[in-house]
Parts: C-alpha cells; structure tokens; sequence
C-alpha cells in the first residue's frame, strides 16, 4: 500500500460517512425508510478505520524518507502512531458532533461514549512512550550530582522498579478483563463487551515493561562503551 492509497480510502470513508449522516437526517425528517442501518457500532467503526487509514498514509509517507526498515520504523514509532489515531479520533468525534448537535439537530448516541474509550487507550500507550523516551516527570537532583556510571546504575534501578510496578498494575488489571470476558458487561450505547476498552490497561503497562527493558540494555551498552546514558529530556529544559 502507498500512502496515496491509504489517504485516498480514508477520503472515501469520509466521504461516505457524510453521506450517510445527511441521508440519515433526510430520512429522519421525512419518516423515511433507509435501506439499512448502520447503527451506533457500525459509525464508530467506520470513523475509527477511516482515521486509521489516514494515520496509515502518514506513517507511509515518513518511511518514504527513512532509511530504516520497517521493524525499526515500527519500533521507534509504534506507540506515537497509535496515540496520533486516539488522538484523531478524538478530535474528529467532538468536532463532528459540535457541527450534528448544533448544525443539523442531529447528534449521534456513540460519540461521548468512544471518544471517553479511545482517551484511555491515549494516556496508557502515552505512558509506554514516556518511558522510551525518559519524558516521565522525576526527581533528578541526585541523578544530576553523581558520575556518568552511577547515573546509568541508578537509571537501571529506576526502570527495574518500574518493571515491577508494570507487572503488578498488567496481572491485575487482566483479572478485571477475564472478570468482564467470562461474566459479561457491555457498554451502554454500542452494547459490546468493556473488556475491548479496558484491555487498554494491561497493553498499555505491557509496553511500559517492554520499553523498560529496552531501556535497560541501552543503559548497559552505553556503560560497557563508556558513553553517556540517554537521559531524555529534563522538565524545565530549553
């Protein structure tokens, strides 16, 4: 697929969507019958592959000026590709349900409901990118005041702590995704499962852990060649 492609069928489900929307007004109004239904689900699923596709072209294009292969593409920007189809998502329902609510009386059902979802898988994949680049919030006053080997130590017991932290938050918050598998618990508009939005949780620390441990041999390496560990950026930095 090139990017050309991915943005022209993103263009084309937003072109259907519109359509769809006003035809829906249309029937609404004149007590008209449509043909079928696409129904709550089948909007929220036609707006998210449509962002989707587009996040898709983007990511294409970049690759067109990267030297990498794709593994390493994906892997240095898995995370920010997810979070910039949340993100999208997001934005594209709150805007598009401003323009149904206030520009045509005619708001959908599924739009508070998704995009509330589609922001926790935002803030937990946000989470496991924060740890690969070492953005999150810290205390570095003793970190800034010891030697280039200590610091590297001290950065490995930060990301093993971490680690631990992730494991405990994956192990529990997948006893609530079981609970939700087995006994059932659907969302109040789109009536699926909870555990297609909470299984968030458990994905997000897993990448956190993932991250983690890469982060821990890039540490050791940069100590076994004597260089500098990545310190990522500091809060108050220029």
């Amino acid at each position: 697929m090139t990017a050309r492609l991915a943005y022209r069928i993103s263009l084309a489900i937003a072109i259907i969507y519109v359509v769809w929307v006003l035809t829906s007004l249309v029937a609404q109004r004149t007590t008209g019958a449509m043909p079928f239904r696409l129904g709550d689900l089948g909007e929220f699923l036609l707006v998210l592959v449509g962002t989707s596709f587009f996040v898709t072209g983007l990511a294409l294009d970049e690759h067109v000026g990267s030297d990498h292969g794709w593994l390493k593409t994906l892997d240095e920007n898995a995370e920010r590709y997810a979070m910039l189809v949340a993100y999208l998502f997001v934005c594209i329902v709150i805007v598009q349900e401003v323009l149904r609510r206030f520009g045509l009386n005619f708001s959908s059902a599924w739009s508070q409901e998704t995009a509330q979802y589609l922001f926790i898988y935002l803030g937990y994949i946000g989470a496991a990118y924060g740890v690969k680049e070492r953005a999150h919030i810290r205390f570095d006053v003793l970190i800034s005041r010891v030697g280039e080997r200590a610091k590297g130590w001290l950065y490995i017991f930060a990301e093993l702590c971490t680690i631990a932290f992730a494991l405990i938050a994956v192990y529990w918050s997948l006893h609530t995704v079981v609970q939700l598998v087995t006994l059932g618990g659907t969302t109040p508009v789109l009536r699926i499962n909870k555990a297609w939005f909470e299984i968030a949780v458990p994905l997000g620390f897993t990448l956190v852990v993932f991250r983690s441990l890469q982060a821990i041999a890039r540490d050791w390496r940069d100590m076994q060649a004597g260089r500098p560990v990545f310190a990522g950026k500091a809060m108050f930095d220029e």
